[in-house]
């Protein structure tokens, strides 16, 4: 008899087990709609209005390689930076490159610079950083270019020609090598002149300018005179040659008192009450 109940067990149980299995495997119910359920290796999960899960990835971004020319464009907005320089900044490794994994949001750190300036050529330390966490220090030599628009003669331009921009064309040079010192887009030309020739399609360099002589020494000048909600106008002699924004003695020709004033003009000075 009790032979008999054992090998009854033992073809029953193995039924039991899968049915029970089966039940856990089956869809389950959830307000009267069926979802199945899944497993995802990395991630967390959240459930969206629909009752399903959406994995949420916070795995590191895939690593891309850092080549020269990636390096070389961040080096260049750093150096823009450090020095906070207008128009653009061009940079060229002058030295091999070995790439290195870095990811998309890789950044640098520049430690120091020699020399501490905007220079042709330069020796560069840096770090590089991604993610937060530092990959490495780096050193390297740098050929460095600055572009910007400055001013080309349209013709040919004589010694003593008090200058105007309609003289002049502009051009995008390098103005650390062959074009250094030469007269940026941003530079007001007035109230300037030429202390030589200036051949057409020359750059205009400073070195060639000098402040244009407004006022002359014996001249009579406008005197414009404001201050404390005063403003007045009267006749002065510049006791003295004087260039634009510069300050001329001025003698009043009617009291005869002296002062200073700003040349403002070819024929008027200002001065504060």
């Amino acid at each position: 008899m009790k032979s008999f109940i054992h090998l009854t067990l033992i073809l029953i149980l193995p039924t039991f087990l899968t049915a029970g299995v089966e039940r856990f495997l089956q869809p389950f119910q959830i307000d009267g709609k069926y979802r199945s359920s899944f497993q995802k290796k990395v991630g967390f999960y959240r459930s969206d209005s629909n009752l399903k899960f959406q994995a949420l990835d916070v795995s590191k971004k895939n690593p891309t390689t850092l080549t020269s020319s990636q390096l070389e464009k961040l080096l260049s907005d750093s150096l823009k930076h450090r020095y906070q320089v207008n128009g653009e900044v061009r940079v060229k490794l002058a030295s091999s490159w070995k790439p290195l994994e870095a990811g998309s949001t890789a950044l640098i750190k520049i430690r120091d610079v020699s020399p501490d300036e905007l220079s042709s050529s330069c020796f560069v330390r840096f770090s590089l950083w991604n993610s937060g966490e530092k990959v490495g220090d780096f050193s390297l030599p740098l050929r460095v270019a600055h572009m910007h628009e400055v001013y080309f003669a349209n013709k040919a331009l004589n010694r003593g020609t008090k200058l105007t921009k309609y003289d002049f064309g502009l051009r995008i040079v390098d103005v650390l090598k062959q074009h250094a010192n030469s007269v940026l887009k941003s530079t007001n030309l007035k109230g300037f002149e030429l202390q030589s020739n200036l051949s057409a399609n020359s750059p205009l360099k400073w070195n060639v300018l000098s402040k244009a002589t407004l006022i002359k020494k014996g001249q009579v000048v406008d005197v414009y005179a404001s201050g404390n909600g005063i403003f007045v106008t009267m006749k002065g002699l510049a006791m003295e040659d004087g260039v634009a924004d510069s300050f001329v003695k001025v003698r009043n020709l009617s009291s005869e008192k002296e002062f200073h004033a700003k040349v403002l003009t070819e024929s008027s000075v200002k001065v504060h009450l």
